[in-house]
């Protein structure tokens, strides 16, 4: 699809008929399975093209445009552990979307502008629900390194929680070696 559109771009361009395949493009990425990190990348990267022509501007903002719209799919679709990953994904998503707002903001784009809001809007209210009920990251600290089943046991009371310790805590080597040093869930 890409290729597809990079060859017909001059001309989809000047017809103004450029903005369902890119679409297309964004829609397919996504079906593949691109992360919110990579669609962020493709966001910055639309922005690193300067150009003072108005086509060039128009093709521009539209695919920031789009890569908001599949960054917030994407962490629709996301299944968060804690709220620290809610709010790193809600920070992202801040940063993003506050660039494209002014623009359309100073181009006097309404419509463009009402529309970005309202996203914006869902996807923090999206994220600011599912945040309410997950557990809050904390720090352990103990003396020496023990193995995940005793530190889920000394942490949460039950040693069946260990897999999420593991998880937690990506630089275990091997569960018999936790870091003394590391993070769990708050409950």
């Amino acid at each position: 699809l890409c290729g597809a559109l990079a060859t017909e771009a001059p001309a989809r361009v000047q017809a103004s008929t450029f903005s369902a395949p890119l679409r297309a493009c964004f829609q397919a990425a996504t079906a593949a399975g691109a992360t919110l990190d990579g669609m962020d990348r493709a966001r910055a990267a639309a922005l690193t093209v300067a150009s003072s022509e108005n086509a060039v501007l128009r093709v521009v903002q539209t695919a920031v445009r789009f890569a908001l719209v599949e960054m917030c799919l994407i962490s629709a679709a996301t299944v968060f552990t804690s709220r620290q990953d809610v709010d790193a994904t809600l920070a992202r998503l801040n940063a993003a979307f506050g660039p494209a707002e002014d623009f359309a903001a100073n181009q006097f784009n309404n419509r463009v502008y009402r529309a970005l809001v309202a996203l914006h809007a869902a996807a923090t209210r999206d994220l600011t629900q599912r945040a309410r009920p997950l557990p809050r990251l904390t720090t352990y600290a103990f003396s020496a390194r023990v193995p995940a089943l005793t530190l889920a046991n000394r942490l949460y009371g039950d040693g069946g929680r260990a897999g999420e310790l593991i998880a937690e805590n990506r630089d275990v080597v091997h569960p018999l070696f936790m870091p003394a040093v590391g993070r769990a869930l708050s409950a």
